[in-house]
């Protein structure tokens, strides 16, 4: 709880005066304490000292609560659940000197059911022979809102720290798996019942892949370049893997018809948007249901708060599944919430949607009841210009490469040897590396040039960008790949990366890469 008395000293002191100057009052003239009471500004309430029973309210007490005086006077404030624990009593604590403490938080439902924050600070009275507390209170549930929001901002920010930091490590993992997959692949092509188990792996390898991309996503390091995408072309497109993903006891229709539908996000990311929802929805209806997907366009309203919204290109995904609680509805965008049991969901379905839509300058929302079924809406601003159509891979080259001599920087060992192995099996001479001080020295042993420099990006010692000045001082003009568990592109100082290959990688990604360094 925040230490009120602290952070407003002020405040304190003015209710403090206030409420004392009430109290004093009573004992001089009962028509003076009861005017004070009933004009005061703040909300007043009077309780017997010892069982909490509500004596009086003022006012300004029957708005902030929402209940008439009458309804008030004669209940207990234990009936509106301000305190914490059963060990703060429905008696404040008071001092040495008898005065009571002040600066104290309760909380209090109000008629509508809304809880409320409040500052409380009490004085001691004596109403017809009774002990009695006078109780101002300040509303700070905004303020309590405002630290909230700060801390939870504080918390999302660790954790997206610790999601790329993660991701990262994972995929540094998944390149030697796809690469040692990629081996046994071409090793068992001959032999059906190992390559099963292979396909199977691979399968499984890929899935970990687009949970480390939603990982990436999520902790804002994954900002890979946006098209120009026709939002309707683009769902259009998933029709058969969706219905496929979603089985037979699911009835899908599709709407799609926003005009005009053109909006600016990664290709990738409409897909991954469309199969967190849907396979959200698949969970909603167990034995089956309908599921809605449909765009439409809205155009611009009127400004709020300064800021005009729109034009949208909106996109819905509705079902008719069990729906939302309120509190699992106030909860289901945070990253890693989720309903399902251990081990049979991440919880960041919901979290990554909603990362994607704000990379994309738009914003998710949910509309959902408790057994009435859920639709989300995604919200991305129209774009103007033509669809561009999805980036192609080079061609693949697997026939008359050319040999190259390649210095290869890479600290993790794993990584570094299967990666050495791809090259090598492809004909590529290696000088393999584990950090810049190796690099220098390689580069210092050796009696000619190198071809190509392929450095992963984070490196102890100097970072993929420092081994590439160094190289380029010996050799201008060398090419340089960089290799990277995080897709970031831009990095401090400036430097913009231009070839970057994005870990985990395919023995074929990473050939045709290298290759493609010398046809540009």
């Amino acid at each position: 709880m925040p230490d009120w008395t602290m952070v407003g000293p002020r405040i304190e002191g003015a209710l403090r005066s206030f409420v004392d100057a009430i109290a004093d009052s009573r004992a001089d003239d009962a028509g003076a304490f009861q005017s004070l009471f009933d004009a005061s500004p703040l909300p007043l309430i009077v309780t017997a000292a010892d069982s909490g029973e509500i004596l009086d309210v003022n006012v300004v007490t029957e708005s902030l609560s929402g209940f008439p005086r009458a309804h008030l006077r004669g209940r207990s404030v234990q009936d509106f659940g301000p305190y914490r624990d059963a060990g703060d009593g429905p008696t404040p604590p008071t001092g040495a000197d008898g005065a009571t403490v002040s600066g104290r938080e309760v909380r209090f439902r109000n008629a509508r059911g809304r809880e409320l924050r409040l500052l409380a600070h009490s004085s001691p009275i004596t109403l017809a022979g009774r002990e009695c507390l006078l109780t101002a209170f300040t509303n700070i549930t905004t303020l309590t809102r405002m630290e909230d929001g700060l801390l939870a901002a504080q918390r999302m920010e660790v954790v997206g720290r610790l999601s790329g930091g993660i991701a990262h490590e994972f995929n540094n993992l998944l390149t030697v798996m796809q690469g040692h997959l990629d081996a046994l692949s071409d090793d068992t092509a001959t032999q059906p019942s190992l390559r099963a188990r292979v396909d199977a792996l691979g399968r499984a390898v890929g899935q970990a892949t687009r949970i480390t991309s939603g990982l990436l996503t999520f902790a804002g390091r994954n900002p890979t370049a946006a098209d120009t995408v026709d939002m309707n072309a683009a769902i259009d497109g998933l029709r058969t893997i969706v219905t496929g993903t979603l089985g037979d006891t699911i009835e899908v229709s599709w709407a799609l018809e926003a005009s005009p539908a053109t909006v600016r996000i990664p290709h990738g990311h409409v897909a991954q948007v469309v199969f967190n929802l849907t396979l959200n929805a698949r969970e909603a209806m167990p034995d089956g249901g309908r599921l809605s997907i449909g765009t439409s366009y809205e155009p611009r309203t009127a400004p709020r708060g300064g800021t005009p919204e729109g034009p949208w290109v909106r996109v819905h995904v509705r079902d008719t599944g069990r729906g939302m609680s309120d509190d699992v509805r106030r909860y289901a965008f945070e990253p890693f919430f989720t309903t399902k049991g251990p081990g049979q969901g991440t919880g960041l379905g919901l979290s990554i949607c909603r990362g994607i839509a704000e990379q994309a300058g738009g914003k998710i929302t949910v509309h959902s009841v408790a057994g009435g079924g859920t639709t989300v809406y995604l919200y991305l601003p129209f774009a103007e210009t033509a669809p561009s159509a999805p980036a192609l891979a080079p061609p693949p080259r697997v026939d008359g490469r050319q040999p190259r001599v390649v210095l290869l920087v890479e600290d993790e060992a794993d990584v570094r040897h299967i990666v050495s192995e791809i090259l090598r099996r492809a004909g590529h001479s290696v000088h393999a590396a584990d950090g810049l001080a190796s690099a220098e020295q390689l580069l210092g042993q050796l009696g000619h040039p190198i071809d190509v420099l392929i450095t992963d990006l984070v490196l102890p010692g100097g970072n993929g960008l420092e081994v590439a000045r160094r190289v380029r001082s010996r050799q201008p003009g060398v090419p340089v790949l960089y290799m990277s568990g995080y897709s970031e592109n831009v990095f401090a100082g400036g430097h913009r990366v231009e070839h970057l290959l994005q870990k985990p990688f395919t023995s074929r990604t990473l050939l045709d890469t290298l290759d493609a360094l010398f046809t540009t």
